[in-house]
């Protein structure tokens, strides 16, 4: 028999997507699993854009699509970026993929070869080193724990630059800690990106899910880096659309066209009726999203409470995204019966096995010393699942 790719085989399946398929397998046999695992907003798509989808079915908007994005949503994105980002392209500058995600690995594999070196703050979205291993790059990790509240020494992230290196990812509000990038961090970035030449990555897709009155500032916007800045965005956090796969990026002309070029022979243009609903998306009220984000403040400043009174957990309360970060370094290394828990992915098991409550463990995001839960979730579940973790982790403390 023919041997199946290394590259793949070799590769990590995302844990964010495993633990929720357990939670949902264990569920299916009938077990009450409390499941804070995935990173999908528990609100309804807004009307305005459930209703543009429809009406461009009914109009029969169902057609191939220009690989680039349709003219109208390519618009609204140049003026998203204008106006909110201070970002400033040309419509050849933008391409519209499937999610956020697909926005990623296209523009890496516009922009590295084969040994290429790209940086990576951990703890990182759990995709991140996988998609660089599979263009053929190297991820090179920069630590920046819970002691360091999840916010990258700039010093560190420059030891690790050299020839070998083609870009760095950066990803802010971040997936897992939360962290917000300050305006200061952002131009000590900018000068070491100037300095060194490299591409940046800048994932922004939870820039409008923040709170306690803190701003988003994107790297983009420092006009001495504008041609090494590659800014992804999507609909899918803000808009509670994760379904419908539209991601975008806006960048330098040429790293765009060659990202257009791969994503021509992978998958073609995103789905039209979902690139119509963005439009709306973009265009229209942000009445819903600013509830959401006053409800998930809510429940952020609820789960942060209850974990800061369990006992040798430690807690950074997130400046946005919609999850906690938390450290159980103090749990590590118990016995629980005959089962020793030695690691994060150790801990999760026992909590969504012993207690059920899915939990991620922090080895998936490059960090074993902490777990992440999710508050994407309805508040009862998101208070059920907290005392399951409290229940759970007070039984390892005796």
């Amino acid at each position: 028999m023919r041997l199946l790719s290394r590259k793949v085989l070799q590769g990590e399946e995302s844990q964010t997507l495993a633990l929720a398929d357990k939670a949902r397998q264990m569920r299916a046999k009938g077990i009450d699993v409390i499941s804070l695992t995935a990173g999908e907003p528990d609100f309804p798509t807004p009307q305005h854009i459930k209703e543009a989808a429809i009406k461009a079915i009914e109009a029969n908007f169902t057609k191939y699509t220009s690989n680039q994005g349709i003219p109208d949503l390519i618009e609204a994105i140049i003026r998203k970026f204008s106006l909110e980002n201070d970002l400033h392209f040309e419509p050849d500058q933008i391409l519209v993929s499937t999610g956020a995600k697909q926005s990623i690995y296209n523009a890496l594999q516009a922009i590295t070869n084969k040994g290429d070196e790209v940086v990576i703050v951990s703890p990182y979205w759990v995709s991140y080193p996988e998609m660089v291993k599979l263009v053929d790059g190297v991820p090179v990790i920069v630590p920046a724990g819970i002691k360091e509240k999840f916010i990258p020494d700039v010093r560190a992230i420059r030891r690790v630059i050299n020839g070998k290196t083609k870009a760095i990812i950066l990803n802010s509000p971040n997936n897992p800690s939360g962290a917000v990038f300050t305006k200061s961090l952002i131009e000590e970035l900018a000068a070491i990106v100037k300095e060194t030449g490299v591409y940046v990555i800048s994932d922004e897709i939870y820039e409008k899910v923040i709170y306690d009155g803190r701003k988003h500032y994107c790297l983009g916007a420092m006009k001495s880096i504008r041609d090494q800045v590659i800014t992804v965005n999507g609909v899918s956090k803000a808009f509670s659309m994760t379904g419908w796969r539209i991601g975008y990026m806006g960048g330098p002309r040429d790293v765009i066209l060659a990202a257009a070029k791969f994503q021509s022979q992978v998958t073609s243009n995103a789905n039209s009726i979902a690139q119509r609903a963005c439009v709306a998306a973009l265009t229209g009220s942000l009445r819903d999203l600013d509830s959401m984000v006053e409800e998930f403040q809510r429940r952020r400043d609820t789960a942060c409470s209850a974990l800061s009174h369990i006992p040798r957990v430690d807690v950074v309360a997130p400046g946005g995204a919609f999850y906690i970060f938390f450290g159980i370094e103090a749990f590590l290394n118990n016995n629980h019966g005959d089962r020793r828990i030695r690691c994060s992915d150790e801990l999760s098991t026992y909590l969504i096995e012993k207690h059920h409550v899915g939990t991620v463990p922090g080895s998936a995001f490059g960090d074993d010393s902490c777990i992440r839960i999710s508050y994407a979730c309805s508040t009862a579940d998101l208070e059920k699942g907290l005392q399951r973790i409290k229940t759970g982790l007070t039984e390892l403390n005796s």
